[in-house]
């Protein structure tokens, strides 16, 4: 995400483009292309090098080479044993060299063009037969007719100047070649674009203009010596990721200087009045970290400024109990809450655990899902509007334009992750001033942190509740699959309950490494045969309903069931006690963060917890993954080692976690640019509030913040 100026070389309609009409246009417009900006913020996919011919003699397979060549001979052919016509070329070179081009798919004026004796330039991908070099459906360029091949080179230079021409990505059926047209024209309203940032600020940190870094990407300098750089190693690309991570700390800045006043701070001291009475209805004590990060939260709530904040913490750290805290904090000062969870079993999970304590304090909870009746969304959203009901409790049903509220002053967010910026904006709107929380239990790596939740502030809970230990965590060898479900079924005997967890559903389900990888079908057949009737077992996934999955969840909650064989579904939020012991089949398809997510499943009642891994095929990075889980428990390592193992799009869903699409920066490999990128963007921003003569008037965010809405929508 970058922000340019408002100047016709970002502005313009593509519509405005010479060969776009409404066809290309809603193509383009299908991709979320609407200006020339659009156009060009998309990087060449790489460059051609035809600075000069080379001669047909020194071709070699497999190279892109362009060739100055007269042709010879010009036929249509039929394909062996097909009805298929093609065209085939006869064409030598200056050194009298000879040359085969061939068209599979031709237009009717190519055999009539290709005429004996005509000139040319042809650019393609060499390849061998038995009659020599080849060519498929290369790109032409006529020469004029009078000229003569080795004697007229400069003339030939004269007439198609030597360059390195970029090549783009095809933008859904419009072809690379129609891509790179539009780009030009695009390009030619550039020429008078001014500079983004004063050329004094950019010689004191020796770096490009974006518009200038912007200009070279697309039309690349043709002194490089040797071949031309793929374009993201080119100087250009590399000072646009900088200024990509740039403009996404500035707007985090811009974010967080707008955030709207909150009403009069009043009744504080009532607020932590409550905040205490709450602890008190909990069959536990508070531990002194979340005694600290619940000061730390409410203190952020003395102030005219809402709070935001992220608070991190390991799984079974004691998170929800903070956040009901804070939420009871908002009640206890005459105001309402809101508490959003990304699934149904979560929300009702928080629902039980907050009605409790509301049920003690006088005050009333609603819960609001997308699964409840037409009614009964009437009457929580009525509750909620009158202020009859103080605190909520849900799913996205939330975020419903429908959902009022009296007076909303605290929200929280679990599992910020599953969600987005957006959804995390329309939380916020629904009262002035709203105090925001959002949690995650998922690590995610400082750099992430501060790219992602840069508008936010940052709280950290340290460790586990007393009383909680690490889960052993034992690697089986591939081949060891029933000794790990013995084991499995010794530890569920031992503790009560536990999980399986598979990434697959069915045996039709699509996987790389096709059957070797077993469903979760064939592995509760299994399972069911191994532990008899007195293991009951159910099963849990995605596809069953919200009223399916719910019955499922109660019935191992009250011990009903004893194993649950699950997807990755139970990763978030699903909190039994008595489970002790989780066994991962395909262990090594799931990526560190995630892993350590399951594993704090069990043992969150006291007991030992037991994490057995059961790969299916295992290759040396997922090795490693397993090792470095049973070797690491502390989910900040481990995130920032699935960062550098795995990539954040594999690891969090960036586009999920609210991130726009970052078009030149590249994760992690783009990490180190981090800390300089946001040094200089508040190094930016202080100049820009004191700016007198206006020079940086040109960041134009109100545009940039339109786009990025669009962007995430």
């Amino acid at each position: 995400m970058l922000i340019w100026p408002d100047h016709p070389a970002f502005t313009t309609p593509l519509s405005a483009l010479k060969g776009v009409g409404p066809q290309t246009l809603a193509k383009l417009e299908e991709e979320g292309l609407h200006t020339t900006g659009d156009l060009l913020a998309r990087p060449p996919r790489n460059y051609q090098d035809r600075r000069r011919p080379c001669p047909i003699a020194e071709l070699t397979a497999d190279l892109e080479a362009l060739v100055e060549i007269e042709i010879i001979s010009t036929k249509i052919r039929w394909a062996p044993n097909s009805r298929r016509r093609f065209l085939e070329c006869r064409a030598q070179d200056a050194d009298d060299q000879s040359l085969t081009l061939t068209w599979f798919n031709f237009k009717t004026w190519l055999p009539k063009a290709l005429t004996k004796g005509r000139r040319l330039r042809a650019f393609g991908r060499i390849r061998f037969s038995a009659r020599g070099p080849e060519m498929s459906h290369p790109d032409l360029d006529f020469l004029p007719d009078d000229l003569r091949l080795e004697s007229d080179f400069s003339r030939a230079t004269d007439a198609l100047p030597p360059e390195i021409r970029p090549v783009y990505a095809p933008i859904g059926a419009l072809s690379s070649g129609l891509v790179r047209k539009l780009v030009d024209q695009a390009l030619a309203l550039l020429t008078d674009c001014p500079p983004l940032c004063p050329p004094s600020w950019l010689a004191d940190h020796q770096l490009s203009d974006p518009v200038t870094a912007l200009s070279t990407l697309h039309s690349p300098p043709r002194d490089f010596h040797g071949p031309p750089p793929r374009p993201v190693q080119t100087r250009a690309f590399r000072h646009l990721a900088l200024f990509e991570m740039i403009f996404w700390r500035l707007m985090m800045l811009r974010s967080r200087q707008n955030s709207p006043e909150a009403s009069p701070r009043e009744n504080w001291e009532k607020g932590r009045d409550m905040a205490r009475a709450f602890w008190e209805t909990l069959p536990f004590q508070p531990s002194d970290e979340q005694l600290r990060v619940t000061e730390e939260l409410t203190g952020d709530m003395r102030f005219s400024r809402p709070m935001s904040r992220l608070m991190q913490g390991e799984v079974g750290g004691g998170k929800t109990a903070v956040a009901g805290a804070v939420l009871f904090f908002a009640l206890g000062r005459g105001g309402q809450g809101a508490l959003m969870a990304p699934t149904e079993v979560l929300a009702r999970q928080h629902y039980d655990f907050l009605r409790r304590s509301a049920s003690r304090l006088g005050y009333e909870v609603i819960l609001l899902t997308g699964t409840l009746s037409a009614a009964e969304k009437k009457a929580a959203r009525e509750a909620l509007a009158s202020g009859r009901a103080q605190l909520a409790v849900g799913s996205q049903a939330l975020l419903s334009p429908t959902t009022t509220f009296k007076n909303l002053t605290m929200a929280v967010i679990d599992e910020q992750q599953r969600f987005g910026v957006r959804q995390r904006l329309a939380l916020r709107r629904k009262n002035a001033g709203v105090d925001l929380l959002a949690m995650s239990a998922t690590p995610i790596p400082r750099s992430l942190t501060m790219m992602l939740y840069g508008d936010l502030d940052s709280s950290h809970l340290q460790g586990l509740l007393p009383g909680r230990s690490p889960a052993e965590t034992i690697i089986f060898e591939a081949d060891q699959r029933p000794a790990a479900f013995r084991r499995f079924l010794e530890l569920v005997q031992i503790s009560g309950q536990g999980f399986l967890v598979t990434p697959r559903i069915e045996a039709g389900d699509e996987e790389p490494d096709g059957p070797e990888l077993p469903s979760l079908e064939d592995i509760a057949r299994d399972l069911k045969r191994l532990a008899g009737p007195s293991l009951p077992l159910a099963c849990l996934h995605g596809r069953m309903t919200p009223e399916e999955r719910e019955a499922v969840i109660a019935d191992f909650r009250q011990e009903r069931t004893r194993i649950l064989v699950a997807t990755s579904i139970i990763e978030v939020g699903v909190d039994i006690p008595t489970a002790g012991v989780i066994l991962i089949v395909g262990a090594e398809r799931f990526g560190l963060a995630q892993l350590h997510q399951l594993r704090g499943r069990v043992g969150r009642g006291g007991q030992t917890g037991h994490c057995l891994l059961l790969p299916v095929k295992l290759t040396p990075a997922g090795a490693r993954r397993l090792v470095t889980l049973r070797q690491e428990h502390d989910g900040r390592i481990l995130a920032e080692l699935d960062l550098e193992m795995r990539g954040p799009g594999e690891q969090l869903g960036l586009r999920q976690s609210g991130w726009p699409a970052m078009t030149y920066a590249r994760l992690p490999q783009d990490l180190p640019l981090m800390d300089r990128a946001f040094s200089l963007a508040e190094e930016i921003w202080i100049l820009r509030q004191n700016d007198r003569a206006k020079i940086w008037n040109s960041l134009n965010f109100d545009k940039a913040e339109e786009r990025l809405i669009r962007d995430l929508s």
